[in-house]
């Protein structure tokens, strides 16, 4: 595939995988996704899939012997051998999360399962805006299903939030111009003063002390307050 190609999709990456042909069938026939482009065809040792232009990648490790018969360079093969040692090392896919977006996180959590997968969790909304689920594919890396959902509520302060975009986590009063979240004392100051004094007529201490009670509730500001 050239680099060229690749660019046409939102997210395209890369994994060894120790058996491409297991692992075609777990992306293909267990996630749904399209097998779009394998080499050689016979027995792959690299392939191309496809969820909603969504592209990942999957490769063999290669041989010194492999990568000299495909016309790497010298420079290119010593990389080749050093990640083939540590990858016969460790236990591929420790610490990679991978999220992809799907239209109906739970329509496709139940098709996945229809498929005999087991996922890590079901489909959860999370307080950073996305709808989630998880699983592990055949080497161990972790992927994320995710569909982007409207909140209820800010996260930084509980204000509900009427006409929210998906992925949306804050409302105006916690956000400066460019949609950031405000620091936490500009916070503090606007929900001391504009609510717990200015609306529930409490006294200064009063408010500080109800303000960071409060906060210390709030997704954003947990362990912080």
């Amino acid at each position: 595939m050239t680099g060229t190609e690749i660019k046409q999709y939102p997210i395209a990456l890369h994994l060894t995988v120790k058996d491409v042909k297991k692992s075609i069938s777990f992306y293909r026939d267990t996630l749904g996704f399209t097998l779009s482009e394998s080499w050689p065809e016979n027995d792959p040792k690299w392939c191309n899939l496809l969820l909603d232009k969504q592209s990942v990648m999957l490769g063999a490790p290669c041989s010194p012997e492999a990568a000299k018969e495909w016309g790497c360079t010298e420079a290119e093969i010593e990389i080749l051998k050093r990640d083939t040692q540590n990858y016969s090392k460790n236990r591929p896919g420790v610490g990679v999360a991978i999220y992809l977006e799907v239209p109906d996180v739970d329509g496709y959590h139940d098709r996945v399962l229809s498929r005999g997968a087991k996922p890590l969790m079901a489909p959860k909304t999370q307080f950073y805006g996305l709808r989630e689920f998880r699983i592990e594919d055949p080497d161990g890396y972790r992927l994320a299903f995710y569909t982007p959902v409207a909140m209820e509520s800010c996260q930084s302060c509980s204000t509900p939030l009427k006409d929210a975009q998906p992925g949306q986590m804050y409302c105006q009063h916690c956000t400066d111009s460019g949609g950031k979240l405000k620091p936490f004392k500009e916070v503090f100051e606007g929900t001391v003063s504009g609510y717990f004094m200015a609306m529930q007529k409490m006294s200064r201490p009063e408010a500080e002390k109800a303000a960071k009670a409060h906060l210390s509730k709030m997704p954003a500001w947990k362990g912080k307050v």
